[in-house]
């Protein structure tokens, strides 16, 4: 393995689980979610340095992790962090940060999120100027755990193709009253619209929510999901070590079982590659070129 998306989880102290699911524990106080942000970013590049993973900064870059250089992808789950201003972009963006989650579990400035009562009708004023931001920045836009409205918002606005990183793609929109991890999926409908824009859908590790069945379950949907969005458009999720129960997958080892079973089931190795990492890898590689017009 030599590219992974490592998250940074600004909200992670302030939230709860519940038998409903994951919800915000408290209020939560000016400067907190950067202040926990820049700690664990700090705890993150110290810890990768410690053990020789580079963080990936540049395009080039890639040609590196081709080549089985180990890279790191520095990643945000949830925008929170930047607390409505567009004034601490630039120093994340200078410690690696290239890939971000528009938002997670807490009510925030951006936008709404799958899990919580929509209050801004999809992204808000300050979602859009970070959808423009983040583009101009050379930093992937991922739109997991975002509601449909929000999708649109951001699909309105992005010059480049965006990722939903994780969860699972069912029949119709879910809703926020649903609870659980039911409020998480990702309607096929809009799956097909971030493919049809050049992104990629990844699946995570619940079990449950794709039928179960083990690693072989999870084979199974990843051959749902390349048939109905196309070989392009379908990756290996994230979450794959951070769920709390019924994950299938609970080591990264398990995404090379995930291969060899995708292979003696026939997929092609060109699909196989571009599920595994071509996909992600392409949507932040263009991502991160910046042109004249971005």
């Amino acid at each position: 393995m030599s590219l992974l998306s490592w998250t940074i989880v600004p909200d992670a102290p302030f939230l709860r689980l519940t038998s409903k699911g994951v919800e915000q524990a408290r209020p939560i106080g000016k400067g907190e979610l950067k202040a926990s942000f820049d700690r664990q970013m700090s705890t993150a590049i110290r810890y990768l340095s410690v053990n020789g993973a580079k963080i990936l900064k540049t395009a080039k870059d890639f040609d590196s992790s081709l080549n089985s250089e180990p890279y790191v992808v520095l990643t945000s789950e949830g925008a929170d962090f930047l607390e409505g201003s567009l004034d601490g972009l630039q120093s994340a963006y200078d410690l690696g940060l290239r890939h971000v989650q528009l938002v997670h579990y807490v009510q925030n400035p951006v936008g709404d999120l799958q899990t919580e009562r929509p209050v801004h009708n999809g992204l808000s004023n300050f979602g859009k100027q970070l959808v423009k931001e983040l583009n101009n920045k050379g930093i992937l836009v991922d739109l997991a755990h975002s509601t449909g409205a929000s999708i649109d918002h951001a699909l309105e606005i992005s010059s480049k193709p965006m990722i939903w990183s994780h969860s699972f793609v069912t029949k119709s929109e879910q809703s926020w009253t649903q609870g659980g991890y039911m409020s998480r999926g990702l309607s096929e409908a809009y799956a097909k619209k971030i493919a049809a824009r050049g992104g990629a859908v990844g699946l995570w590790a619940l079990g449950a929510s794709f039928g179960g069945g083990g690693l072989d379950g999870y084979a199974s949907e990843i051959i749902r999901m390349v048939d109905l969005l196309g070989t392009d458009h379908v990756m290996f999720g994230t979450d794959e070590d951070g769920l709390p129960q019924g994950a299938v997958i609970d080591k990264l080892a398990h995404l090379r079982e995930v291969v060899e079973i995708l292979a003696k089931r026939g997929m092609a190795e060109k699909t196989l590659k571009a599920v595994a990492y071509e996909n992600y890898a392409r949507c932040l590689k263009v991502a991160m070129t910046i042109t004249a017009s971005s």
